[in-house]
């Protein structure tokens, strides 16, 4: 018979086993990369942020990031748990507290730290999660800070996990207006009073300028008091003072977006590290340049630029929101235009790409007078029909910049009609994302 020891030693194995196929990141390379471990922070919170322990911010590699230049976000591990949500978060703080605040600068909801149904073959050392393409936006302060990656799993404990990385910025702005114009950072099942919930890909209630869709069974549900984690800060209105950079061009350096190790045929530019065929992000920061033709059998989520991005005296009111829709297999996304971004002619390539338009074709003003092709409205942040084949989104300035409904989509009384899970979350997203 098999001694009481016995089972204890191999529950403990087993224990172990799991833990050490737990996900860190690779690439930034963290801080404290040595002592670093995988598992995910404390229930408690207590050792919020960055894993806190001893040398737990020794720079074991500086990771220099140009603003406007690609950068990869990879893991090491296996134990993926269904996938899930992640954000990429800056701070000022060279070394991060509690009090510290984190701003959103990349999300991805759904198929991180990759698309599979359980998790991928055990292996500590594995690399074959997903990879993800990114980008530091315009405007952002050059110096040296933190960088720090947050994951919120899909399937088993409601964990947050955290690692956090050394970056020095170049090529931004003496400013920090872009940075303060960001969401802050979600945070959720470290004991302040917000769970998220097992099986859903979380949709963050603000998830920044840049977002990336890749999950299957996209969510906003929430459990507890969740203001304080999820309240986004918006931005600020006024005049402003931003720097005044835009941007790089759609055509620079659009992210192909996700890429990892995958059982299934997979379009170009994607494998999710799991068995089904999931995504080819389009890519092209704002500008609508896709990285590939995706089959029209899949999805094709892209980090898409949101609002307050664009050249000129800041945030202000100025401010217009486009809506795209996309084909019947395909997601919904919302993007924003701030003050006109520059390097965007509204060109659109591969199949399902949605239509975009340059910030000149946006309404021109508070006067009531709309340009470059756009109609009149009458409700800001409502949805109107033009014709039975385009919509458009209702801007502060009463006017609606006519959107293509691609396929079988149909828009009939102010109504669209088509895929009524995905439209449920581009209204959630709309209230964040107009200022009225």
């Amino acid at each position: 018979m098999f001694s009481t020891a016995f089972f204890t030693a191999a529950a403990c194995g087993l224990f172990a086993s799991g833990v050490n196929a737990h996900m860190v990141i690779r690439n930034p390379v963290p801080y404290g990369a040595d002592s670093l471990t995988n598992s995910p922070l404390a229930a408690d919170g207590s050792d919020f942020p960055c894993k806190q322990r001893s040398g737990v911010y020794d720079v074991t590699k500086m990771n220099t990031i140009a603003v406007g230049s690609p950068q990869t976000l990879s893991f090491k591990g296996s134990a993926v748990h269904g996938g899930g949500s992640c954000q990429l978060s800056i701070t000022m703080d060279k070394q991060p507290t509690k009090s510290s605040q984190w701003k959103v600068i990349h999300s991805i909801e759904g198929g991180c730290p990759a698309n599979a149904t359980g998790n991928l073959p055990e292996n500590p050392n594995g690399l074959d999660a997903a990879t993800f393409n990114w980008q530091m936006p315009a405007g952002m302060p050059n110096g040296e800070y933190t960088l720090a990656w947050t994951w919120f799993n899909k399937i088993g404990n409601r964990e947050m996990y955290m690692n956090c990385a050394p970056i020095t910025v170049t090529g931004g702005s003496n400013s920090k207006d872009a940075m303060q114009a960001l969401p802050d950072m979600f945070q959720a099942n470290i004991g302040n009073g917000c769970t998220t919930v097992e099986n859903e890909d979380l949709v963050f209630p603000n998830p920044g300028k840049f977002v990336q869709e890749g999950g299957s069974d996209l969510g906003s549900s929430l459990v507890g008091n969740c203001g304080a984690a999820a309240a986004p800060t918006g931005y600020s209105g006024g005049s402003g003072s931003g720097s005044g950079s835009s941007p790089a061009s759609s055509s620079a350096a659009a992210p192909t977006g996700y890429n990892g190790g995958g059982a299934a045929s997979s379009p170009p530019g994607y494998n999710g590290g799991g068995n089904s065929p999931v995504a080819a992000p389009k890519g092209g920061y704002g500008g609508g340049n896709g990285s590939g033709a995706a089959p029209s059998s899949v999805a094709a989520p892209s980090a898409t630029e949101r609002p307050g991005s664009g050249s000129g005296p800041g945030p202000g009111n100025n401010m217009s929101t486009t809506y795209d829709i996309v084909t019947v297999t395909t997601m919904a996304t919302v993007t924003g235009a701030g003050p006109a971004p520059t390097g965007s002619d509204g060109s659109s390539s591969g199949g399902g790409s949605p239509v975009s338009y340059s910030g000149s074709q946006l309404s021109s003003g508070s006067t009531g007078t709309c340009t470059g092709g756009s109609v009149a409205c009458d409700t800001p942040g409502s949805i109107i029909c033009i014709g039975a084949g385009q919509f458009g989104l209702c801007d502060i300035n009463n006017c609606a910049v006519p959107q293509a409904l691609a396929g079988d989509t149909r828009c009939n009384a102010n109504v669209i009609a088509r895929r009524a899970k995905y439209l449920t979350h581009i209204k959630r997203k709309l209230k964040h994302n107009v200022r009225l």
